[in-house]
């Protein structure tokens, strides 16, 4: 499964956007956006993928994603079985926080927040009870409402004890609109193409770059090589594989793009501490 770059599209009559998804299932599609997105899953378990961090998920799962960290859930169970996987979905970008931090100054502790979640946070708030009320009453609210809320989440949060998700190589930088353009193009070459042999000769000519400017523009903004960031994405297909297909590690190997098995296992072992084999089992185990 590729990832995509999801555009996120805003109402007239809002400054952010606000999205309820209720699904049979949770597919894992990699996606990726220069918004953050602060994710609320209700009635769904199974496995959640940021950056290059895997870890299982429950109901209750609340997480904040920062710009550009690609990210997944895929679903494998509901503890109730009658009722829809359910996602509230809170999306803004960095203009929208950069105004806010400009003209009140009263929020200056969400810009931290923010700055934090560029790895991907985890929360895990004392009191769920006033969490849960403050997404599920989103869908009845009007804009003016959603945005209050939207506010009060953001500035609870930023005083509830919180975990970072993808490791520092994921903290992305800030960039304006041209080098976001720039990025995007990027990106969704890469994530089009992860299993093809991608060269950074390649991708430097298709942007009509210079090897050393690509270079410096993709490490800048993404605070890692380009060889380092497509390992990372392969090796994310590959970990998804391995929990949710009984295919060959060998054969999961190479649709990842690896080629050579011996390197995906010493890759493998490297970044997730674990062989394939060990990684595959670990999941099996806990699903029984």
């Amino acid at each position: 499964m590729k990832a995509l770059y999801e555009k996120v599209r805003y109402p007239e009559d809002a400054s952010w956007r606000f999205f309820l998804r209720q699904l049979d299932e949770l597919p894992f599609q990699w996606h990726y956006h220069p918004e953050y997105e602060l994710t609320y899953t209700l009635n769904s378990a199974g496995q959640r993928y940021v950056g290059d961090h895997v870890d299982r998920y429950e109901s209750g799962d609340l997480v904040l994603i920062g710009p550009n960290l690609p990210h997944s859930w895929r679903s494998s169970q509901r503890p109730d079985e009658q009722a829809p996987h359910t996602v509230y979905v809170l999306w803004f970008n960095q203009q929208w926080v950069d105004r806010l931090l400009e003209g009140f100054p009263e929020f200056g502790d969400i810009g931290e927040l923010l700055r934090q979640s560029r790895r991907g946070l985890r929360f895990r708030p004392a009191d769920y009870t006033r969490v849960n009320r403050l997404f599920t009453g989103l869908p009845e609210q009007d804009p003016r409402s959603r945005l209050l809320t939207l506010l009060s989440l953001l500035g609870d949060l930023a005083q509830t004890p919180h975990r970072p998700l993808a490791s520092a190589n994921f903290y992305s930088g800030v960039t304006n609109r041209r080098e976001q353009d720039i990025l995007d193009g990027i990106l969704e070459a890469a994530h089009q193409a992860f299993a093809d042999k991608l060269t950074v000769e390649d991708m430097a000519r298709r942007h009509n770059m210079s090897v050393s400017k690509f270079s410096r523009f993709f490490s800048k903004h993404m605070n890692q090589s380009f060889n380092q960031y497509l390992t990372q994405i392969r090796l994310g297909q590959a970990c998804s594989k391995l929990i949710n297909s009984e295919a060959p590690i060998a054969l999961i190997a190479e649709q990842a793009g690896f080629n050579n098995l011996s390197n995906f296992n010493r890759l493998f072992k490297k970044h997730k501490g674990v062989t394939p084999q060990a990684f595959r089992k670990s999941f099996t185990a806990a699903g029984q």
